[in-house]
């Protein structure tokens, strides 16, 4: 390798692979203020939809990131958000279940979107390209890396050139994926099962707007006995473009699935024999459940399916994988420009790891649900049917894991080990330390925003109208603070305002209480009314970053 004297590059942070994680976590340091390269072996974002769906938690990162909106352009209409059990095209319709985007509408100030991940991707770019600090490089690829006291030297091969270019940085994070050379090289290994059945999911564009216009949707799925690969029909654009996918047994191989073999199929499905299918793309995955023994080694960090791998049936890969990159965010940041001891990133594993091994959970029970559905079309059992089919309403009725998820390490002030029980459709708003701070609308300069706005950089105490002796504290602390700690008095004496007075109620505090809340948005410690020394009270929880 190269010595530290002639290395091409130096940055604060490598970001190997270009996916959603891997963007997402650049955007968040970017606005943290801190410089990455991400290197992305492929010329260019994604050209196969693969993931579908943002959820509301993630939404709202996007509208705190400045590319909420042109999500919301791309999204699924939402007259075809639902999922239809048919036996065929032309056949009998057996269920439908409806996407329930407004269990989260009175907590959030977003929308969910159903959108695929190409676009996803596309959306992080454009965002990107305002930002002067982040330099995301394609038809690159990520060799090895070579660690040292000061920092971490990458070697890359530029695949244009043929090449080899050498990246010196603090930190490097791998994002590269379930099959993360990152992660391998580190010696960070996965738990859980790698392979619960294979697929080929098939981009195309074909017309059979005649079949669906009836009943528009965002998928099909077939209950057709006479069908063993159990074919479904996902709706990309609401229009032409669509996914098939279908399963692969233990006699298939990829070799099977020609361009003019997937054609055969997809006629077949619709039972259309002069069909004009044009195929975009091909993709063959496997189904796992693994997540890593840890999310950190040294100087190297994991994201998205270089962490983690769960089924689809859930929904939450890729979402997991951007709330990854917010939580690691603003803690490398805080190591890198305010001189945070770097223990701080033990926390990232402590607060994900469980969330992570919960959406796992979440995803198999659907796995399992899929595979006992198809069990009892196998059968004939239609009573069997029947009930699975009713509970497949679970499958997108999350609000609870969603915005509900609670994080627990050495950086939250947990209250005597308290915990909530978290129902997975149900989301109720609490401050109970680690919880996601709730949305409350406020005024702040005569414009109206959410509490959620005020969450990013720094540490934000919000206090009650009769809270000043915490604001004196927390002036008094932030003098002695190697980062930045803002306060914000919400009443008519405050800086902010809340017309429907409902804010002390869901933040669960007095008029004369305190939230601390951290960069991320959650609740890192609170104190429900005024305590006899408040700057011993918040120094208490600040010595955590010592």
């Amino acid at each position: 390798m190269k010595t530290k004297q002639n290395e091409d590059k130096q940055v604060p942070v490598i970001i190997i692979g270009g996916g959603p994680s891997g963007l997402s976590t650049a955007l968040a340091l970017a606005r943290q203020n801190i410089q990455s390269i991400v290197i992305e072996r492929n010329p260019g974002i994604t050209q196969h939809p693969r993931a579908r769906g943002v959820n509301a938690r993630s939404m709202e990162l996007f509208r705190q990131w400045g590319n909420y909106n042109e999500l919301l352009q791309y999204t699924h209409p939402k007259v075809a958000r639902r999922f239809i059990w048919i036996e065929s095209f032309q056949g009998k319709e057996i269920a439908r279940v409806s996407m329930d985007d407004s269990s989260t509408k009175d907590f959030s100030p977003v929308e969910v979107s159903l959108v695929s991940q190409d676009l996803v991707e596309k959306s992080l770019c454009n965002t990107l390209e305002k930002h002067k600090n982040v330099i995301v490089q394609y038809l690159k690829e990520f060799i090895s890396f070579e660690e040292d006291d000061t920092g971490i030297t990458v070697q890359i091969l530029n695949k244009t050139t043929n090449q080899t270019e050498f990246i010196r940085a603090k930190y490097l994070i791998g994002a590269d994926g379930t099959r993360s050379q990152v992660r391998k090289q580190s010696g960070i290994t996965m738990e859980g099962p790698d392979n619960l059945g294979q697929s080929c999911s098939i981009y195309c564009d074909i017309d059979i707007s005649d079949l669906v216009k009836h009943r528009p949707c965002a998928g099909f799925l077939f209950a057709n006995p006479k069908l063993s690969s159990y074919p479904y029909f996902a709706s990309v654009n609401g229009l032409n473009r669509w996914i098939v996918m279908i399963r692969l047994t233990k006699d298939d191989s990829r070799e099977k699935f020609t361009d003019e073999y997937c054609i055969d199929q997809i006629r077949k499905f619709t039972q259309l024999p002069n069909l004009n299918v044009k195929i975009i793309d091909k993709n063959f995955w496997k189904m796992g459940a693994q997540i890593a023994t840890k999310y950190r080694s040294s100087r190297v960090l994991l994201v998205g399916d270089a962490a983690h791998v769960m089924p689809p049936t859930g929904g939450f890969g890729m979402n997991t994988g951007i709330q990854d990159a917010h939580n690691l965010a603003w803690k490398l940041a805080f190591v890198i420009k305010h001189n945070i001891p770097d223990k701080l990133l033990d926390t990232y594993y402590a607060e994900r790891a469980p969330i992570t091994k919960r959406n796992i959970e979440w995803s198999l029970q659907n796995a399992k649900r899929f595979a006992e559905i198809y069990e009892a079309i196998h059968d004939n059992n239609i009573e069997k049917l029947q009930s699975k089919l009713h509970e497949q309403n679970n499958h997108f009725n999350y609000a609870g894991l969603d915005l509900g998820f609670i994080y627990h390490s050495s950086i939250i002030s947990s209250e005597n080990e308290q915990t909530l029980s978290i129902s997975p459709s149900d989301y109720t708003p609490t401050t109970l330390p680690g919880s996601r701070a709730p949305h409350v609308w406020l005024i702040k300069d005569g414009k109206q925003i959410s509490t959620l706005d005020l969450f990013e950089k720094e540490f934000v105490l919000l206090i009650g109208e009769d809270g000043d002796s915490w604001q004196i504290a927390a002036n008094e602390l932030s003098q002695t603070l190697q980062f930045p700690l803002v306060v914000y008095k919400i009443g008519a004496s405050g800086n902010l305002s809340n017309p429907d007075n409902t804010w002390q109620d869901i933040y669960e505090i007095t008029s004369s209480g305190a939230v601390l809340v951290r960069p991320d948005g959650h609740v890192a410690w609170r104190c429900k009314s005024i305590a006899i020394d408040p700057k011993t009270e918040l120094d208490k929880y600040f010595r955590n970053f010592q």
